[in-house]
C-alpha cells in the first residue's frame, strides 16, 4: 500500500513528477491530466504510488470542489500490477465510467480512464522512453511561452488558483503583481522587433532570478507578466515588488552594442488568507494599480488595499534616464 512516509509532494505540476525518466528496471506507469487541471500533466507512478485529492499533502493536489480531500490512490499490487483505489471518496472514483468500490484495489490496464469525482479525468499509460519525451515535450509546448520560457498565461490562470487555495490553508495570503514594460513601444522602434525580443527575455530572467520555487511567474502578453506569491501580508509583497522592480533597473541590457535602459511599472494586489478572492478579481485589481503606476510616470509600485475600508494607497517610485 501507499507509504505516507516516503511520499513526494507537489502543489504545483511542471512536467513529469517524481524524475524526467523512470529509474532504470522501474515499470514506465504514468498518469496524464486530461481534465481538472493542466491537461497533458503527467504524472509517474513509482514505487509509492500516486495519491490524489484536494488536499495539498496529496502526491498530487486537485483543488475541483468535487473531489474530496484524500480521494484516491494509483499503486502497484506486490506483483507489479498498476491499480487504483478509491479511498472512500464522497464523489466516487469512476474506471472508464463504471464506479469502483472503496477501499478495494482494481486493476488498471493501458489506455483506462480515471475519473475523480464530477470533473478530473486521468488517463492511465504505458510509455517507452521515447514516447514518454514526446509527451513530456507536447506538454512543455502547451504551457510555455515560446520566447521567454516562462510559462504562459493560461497555464498561470489555472494554477494560480491551486496556488492561492494552497496558500490559504497553510495561513498566507496570496499577492498577484502585474508588471509592465514601460515605453517598450519606443524600444521596438528603435531597435526593431529583434530588440524588443531580447529585451523580454532579459526582462524574464530577472524575474526567474528575484523569485523563489514557491512563486509562479508567467509572460502575461506583450510586454506584460505576472507574478503569483504566497506572502504573509500586503507589505511584504509590494517589498518583492519593488526589489523586482529595482533588478530589472539594475540589469546591464545590451541588444548588440547598443545599452539599454528598461524599467517596469507594477501593479500589486493582495488577498487575505481569510477572505480569498477571485484570481479573476486580483487581476483586475493589479491592472487598476498597474494604470495608476503609468498616469504617475511609470517605473514605479503601486498597491490599493481595496479588500476592506479604509483604503491604502502604496506608492514606490524611482527616477531613471529614459
Amino acid at each position: 500500500m501507499f507509504d505516507e512516509s516516503n511520499a513526494t509532494h507537489y502543489a504545483i505540476p511542471t512536467h513529469v513528477h517524481e524524475a524526467d525518466h523512470p529509474p532504470s528496471g522501474e515499470p514506465p506507469f504514468y498518469l496524464i491530466v486530461l481534465d481538472g487541471g493542466i491537461p497533458g500533466s503527467m504524472l509517474r507512478i513509482g514505487p509509492n504510488g500516486v495519491r490524489l485529492g484536494r488536499a495539498h499533502d496529496n502526491t498530487h493536489s486537485l483543488p475541483e470542489a468535487s473531489i474530496s480531500r484524500y480521494h484516491a490512490l494509483v499503486e502497484l499490487g506486490r506483483d507489479g500490477t498498476p491499480r487504483v483505489v478509491d479511498l472512500g471518496s464522497t464523489n466516487g472514483t469512476f474506471l472508464n465510467g463504471r464506479r469502483i468500490a472503496e477501499d478495494t484495489p482494481t486493476r488498471i490496464k493501458d489506455g483506462d480512464r480515471i475519473r475523480l469525482g464530477n470533473q478530473a479525468v486521468l488517463k492511465f499509460v504505458v510509455l517507452e522512453p521515447i514516447e514518454e519525451r514526446f509527451q513530456r515535450d507536447l506538454f512543455e509546448r502547451a504551457v510555455r511561452d515560446g520566447l521567454t520560457q516562462l510559462h504562459n498565461r493560461s497555464y498561470f490562470i489555472t494554477q494560480s488558483r491551486t496556488l492561492a487555495s494552497h496558500s490559504a490553508r497553510r495561513g498566507l495570503g496570496f499577492a498577484l503583481l502585474l508588471l509592465d514594460i514601460d515605453y517598450f513601444k519606443r524600444i521596438n522602434d528603435t531597435l526593431g522587433h529583434d530588440g524588443g525580443d531580447e529585451v523580454l527575455r532579459q526582462v524574464a530572467q530577472t524575474l526567474r532570478e528575484h523569485t523563489r520555487s514557491d512563486d509562479l511567474v508567467a509572460r502575461y502578453g506583450g510586454e506584460e507578466f505576472v507574478i503569483a506569491l504566497p506572502v504573509h501580508a500586503p507589505d511584504l509583497a509590494t517589498e518583492r515588488a519593488e526589489r523586482i522592480r529595482q533588478a530589472i533597473v539594475d540589469r546591464e541590457i545590451f541588444v548588440g552594442h547598443n545599452h539599454v535602459n528598461v524599467t517596469a511599472s507594477v501593479g500589486v494586489a493582495y488577498s487575505p488568507s481569510d477572505r480569498p478572492r477571485e484570481i479573476d478579481a486580483l487581476v483586475s485589481a493589479a491592472d487598476r494599480c498597474l494604470y495608476t503606476a503609468k498616469n504617475l510616470g511609470r517605473n514605479c509600485v503601486v498597491f490599493r488595499n481595496d479588500t476592506g475600508p479604509p483604503a491604502e494607497l502604496f506608492v514606490e517610485t524611482k527616477s531613471v534616464d529614459l
